[in-house]
């Protein structure tokens, strides 16, 4: 019982250190609760410290806090953001003792406190608290040293909420398509179709996130490197060629299948908002900005009575890149689209089309 009562005294004077404000007053409050010790902060929180008995309290003095400060300083930031989420509703720390199976006492220490709308803000229990206190008698000191075994949260609070620096690695997939379509008199046919679920996106991408403003900004600036992959897949047995001066396309044979593909580095610069919860995960989070590129290959294939031909060649397609890009997110799904603002191919060298992907984020590392 005595360490148990030199635990709750320490309890009192952390809790008060952790809030975000100093305490003006502290008194007790038997019309609140029994034997509950209420702290009154300057922005009207409040700290209720649940114990046995009260006025044990104060015939314990002159301890060492060090090593239960140090215990309970990860959990200040939540803490803290509690009694953001919860004005003036109170944060419980509750001290509670059982017994195990070889009869030994142990010591868990609960902290909670509601939201606005009922709900609990913060749960967090550190189970299996170890208490060694020492005396020296000869210079009348008496010091604590606490540690905990177990702890209901799986989160790493050490971790902060919002970083200031976040790296993902993205890996895209959507489909592709052509905008702005329009052939030329030698191309050969009159209109270029492509097969709207036959063409396919992926792109592998690592990010880096930053955020700009104050530890609670949602504002970030993204950017990294990519590597995309682009499959279009020509409709009405379209097959495309390289005559030596200007791409052409020819529709007389009958194909199982004809596509371009390309193969692009890019390199993208985008401003975001990221909102995110009081556990540090995204809620919603909305941005767009632009990207530059460069084609690494080109090259076409088609099977023709279950014989494939493969042509690897630029085939007049512009090799810098660049366009615009956005993506809009809740939680772990998110979409995205990315529009090539620059032609395919070369000016009176090939269809005048501008390439557009779209899709979902299938996976974030």
């Amino acid at each position: 019982m005595k360490r148990l009562l030199t635990l709750l005294s320490a309890i009192m004077m952390a809790a008060a250190i952790a809030l975000p404000s100093m305490a003006t007053s502290n008194h007790l409050s038997g019309a609140a609760m029994p034997d509950t010790l209420i702290l009154k902060l300057k922005n009207n929180a409040r700290v209720l410290v649940v114990v046995n008995d009260l006025k044990d309290l104060k015939s314990i003095k002159g301890q060492s806090l060090d090593s239960l400060v140090g215990l309970l300083e990860k959990h200040t930031t939540e803490i803290e953001r509690a009694g953001q989420a919860a004005s003036d509703s109170a944060v419980t720390i509750t001290v509670s003792t059982e017994k195990d199976g070889s009869n030994t006492e142990q010591v868990n220490i609960t902290i909670a406190q509601n939201g606005k709308n009922g709900k609990q803000v913060i749960t967090k229990t550190i189970r299996n608290v170890k208490i060694d206190v020492e005396k020296d008698e000869e210079n009348n000191k008496t010091s604590i040293k606490i540690n905990s075994a177990d702890d209901d949260d799986d989160d790493d609070d050490d971790k902060p909420r919002n970083r200031k620096k976040e790296f993902d690695f993205q890996v895209d997939l959507g489909l592709d398509s052509w905008m702005n379509k329009k052939t030329l008199a030698s191309t050969g046919v009159d209109k270029i179709n492509l097969k709207p679920l036959g063409s396919r996106y992926i792109s592998l991408n690592a990010k880096w996130n930053y955020r700009l403003g104050g530890e609670r900004s949602p504002l970030r600036l993204n950017t990294g490197f990519g590597f995309e992959f682009h499959n279009f897949m020509f409709d009405d047995n379209l097959q495309m060629a390289n005559n030596g001066s200007e791409i052409v396309f020819t529709d007389d044979v009958a194909l199982e299948k004809s596509k371009l593909a390309t193969t692009s580095v890019t390199v993208p610069l985008e401003l975001g908002l990221n909102f995110k919860n009081s556990r540090g995960k995204t809620n919603f989070k909305i941005g767009g900005g632009g990207f530059v590129g460069y084609l690494l290959e080109g090259k076409t294939k088609v099977v023709q009575n279950s014989a494939t031909y493969k042509v690897k060649e630029d085939f007049h397609m512009n090799e810098f890149q660049y366009g615009l890009s956005g993506y809009v997110g809740v939680r772990s799904l998110e979409f995205f689209v990315k529009y090539n603002l620059n032609e395919m191919f070369e000016d009176n060298k090939g269809p005048q089309a501008n390439a557009i992907a779209f899709g979902v984020r299938i996976l974030k590392l």
